[in-house]
């Protein structure tokens, strides 16, 4: 195997040199200065492969520089999606507005279309079993407050009586209001009612009759006074049908 000599007087001959810059770059300015001043002890084949090592080993860096710059930016673009999906939905929804009541009473064409949308909301929020709880809610107000001032014997106490105390008979008694108040909206045939007015004065004239006659359980188990609350209530009724032309 020949062996090339390097130094600052001698120079490669011109055929070698031709080929050396054919299959390899320009040598750095740090080898060249040290291959000046040393011997090489490499030839001419082992010299070539070490440049060309060299030239794959950057294109290899470069690449892997590349690789790692896209799977950062596709590690930032993950990051950031959920947050812009975020934006995007409350962008949505502030664009996709629900209908209040101001903007529903300015698309109605007529005065009877808001009249007719009054009507319904009212029914949804003061149908039967809403209005019967409404009027029973002092009963049921009462006895949350009993509970609250009894003390654990007093409650123990209770459960073993055969009477029981005043909170079981208040519970019992609003039981029995709910009962009664909503035979009482049948009578008045409240749903089929109209208009609001109607509504109201029905509830208000069921209660009024209630709670003329019945204070306490006892009462609801008196029979002369059910009697009367029962004559008084069609009473009511019929003043009631009078009034609105049923």
């Amino acid at each position: 195997m020949g062996i090339l000599w390097w130094s600052s007087s001698a120079k490669p001959k011109t055929g070698n040199s031709d080929s050396l810059n054919q299959d390899s770059e320009p040598l750095p300015s740090d080898l060249a200065n040290y291959l000046e001043s040393k011997d090489s002890e490499l030839s001419n084949r082992e010299f070539k492969s070490l440049l060309r090592r060299q030239s794959d080993n950057a294109k290899i860096s470069k690449e892997l520089e590349k690789e790692d710059e896209s799977q950062s930016q596709d590690f930032l673009s993950m990051v950031s999606a959920p947050a812009q999906s975020e934006k995007e939905a409350e962008k949505k929804i502030e664009e996709i507005r629900l209908p209040t009541p101001i903007s529903t009473s300015l698309n109605m064409k007529t005065p009877m279309d808001y009249t007719n949308y009054e009507l319904e909301k009212y029914k949804r929020e003061n149908d039967e079993k809403e209005c019967v709880l409404i009027n029973c809610s002092e009963i049921q107000h009462a006895f949350f407050e009993c509970l609250g001032t009894q003390s654990v014997w007093d409650k123990i106490g209770a459960a073993t009586s055969v009477d029981g105390d005043q909170c079981n008979k208040l519970a019992d008694f609003f039981m029995a209001c709910t009962k009664i108040q909503k035979n009482a909206f049948i009578m008045f045939d409240y749903s089929t009612l109209s208009t609001i007015e109607e509504m109201k004065n029905a509830s208000k004239g069921i209660d009024e009759v209630f709670t003329r006659n019945f204070q306490s359980l006892d009462d609801v188990q008196d029979k002369e006074k059910f009697l009367r609350y029962t004559k008084e209530l069609r009473d009511k009724r019929e003043e009631f049908y009078q009034r609105f032309g049923k």
